[in-house]
């Protein structure tokens, strides 16, 4: 019978582990230990990330978690995320698309040198000359995501993926057709924090009901063009009207996801309902704002799809 370690969390088990997952993005790192049903007997967490660990650190840091979860040296390791970045322990590089998300494991990167079997899987690059784009760590909520909703033959699905640099993507038939990113979550925190709109947002939180978030969703959606300018309106609303710093962060939100909205409709043919992956705080706005505009949503947890997506490529890799 396994014990519970420091720092992750382990249940009474009797079954072995076959395969570990590993999402190490820039600032997290989480690990689940897979048995051969399928299912997590332990996982830890971590905020050992990419961005704070030497190359010459990442199998330290990996082998002290792994044998916490009491877990063998023949059993082999999947890794997404920014672990495979130029920066990270070895570079994955990218599948151009259109690609067919079975291409992530047959792509898997093996980490060289190492004493056990760990493959690190690639992400997705679109080399547009107008607008090339990337992600990596995404593409595996995406695997798991096809797997979980079983898309019917030639049906077109829409994926919203918030965060720091939101994703939006188009797929059909498993295959990835197109993407685009928002630097939505950056612009929010640059312009809060380092702009003449630090004086008037402040850090009190608001919900997915605040009228000033959703008036801000509404006025992006009706007029993307100018939204410098309804941006730096924040400003004097403040100080000519009264804005708190409640509903000037709320409106500032609102302003910022309904201005990526209408940038995803322009860039993509999104639908009556999109896929939309994380839930929290963040799912709640994203939610309420595509309900603004016009668009039903259906909510995946961020976490599941990921190990759902590592263990479909791992299956493609080691035939489990």
């Amino acid at each position: 019978m396994l014990s519970v370690p420091t720092g992750g969390t382990m249940m009474a088990i009797e079954e072995k582990s076959v395969l570990a997952v590993v999402d190490w993005g820039t600032s997290h790192l989480r690990i689940w230990a897979v048995g051969s049903s399928g299912a997590v007997l332990a996982e830890r967490k971590s905020n050992e990330g990419m961005s704070s660990t030497a190359r010459d650190r990442f199998e330290g840091v990996l082998e002290s978690h792994l044998d916490a979860l009491a877990i063998a040296e023949n059993v082999p390791v999947i890794m997404c995320g920014m672990v495979g970045s130029r920066q990270g322990w070895a570079e994955a590089g990218y599948i151009p698309i259109p690609t067919g998300l079975d291409q992530l494991g047959a792509n898997a990167v093996r980490v060289p040198h190492s004493k056990r079997d760990i493959r690190i899987l690639p992400g997705l690059s679109k080399n547009d000359p107008v607008a090339p784009d990337v992600m990596r760590g995404e593409e595996t909520q995406l695997l798991g995501l096809f797997a979980a909703i079983g898309e019917h033959k030639g049906a077109k699905t829409t994926v919203c993926m918030p965060g720091t640099h939101s994703k939006w993507v188009s797929m059909s038939d498993g295959t990835v057709g197109d993407c685009v990113s928002f630097m939505t979550g950056d612009m929010f925190a640059a312009l809060s924090g380092h702009s003449v709109l630090s004086h008037s947002v402040g850090t009190a939180t608001f919900d997915a009901h605040s009228a000033d978030f959703l008036q801000g969703v509404e006025a992006s959606l009706a007029s993307p063009s100018d939204i410098l300018a309804r941006l730096f309106s924040i400003r004097p609303a403040g100080l000519l009207q009264g804005l708190s710093p409640e509903a000037a962060s709320a409106r500032l939100s609102g302003y910022l996801i309904g201005q990526e909205i209408a940038g995803a409709k322009a860039r993509l043919a999104v639908g009556q309902s999109v896929e939309l992956v994380g839930g929290g705080v963040l799912g709640a706005l994203y939610s309420a704002a595509l309900q603004v505009a016009s668009i039903d949503s259906r909510v995946h947890d961020g976490d599941t799809l990921v190990l759902e997506g590592a263990k479909k490529a791992a299956a493609m890799i080691w035939n489990f």
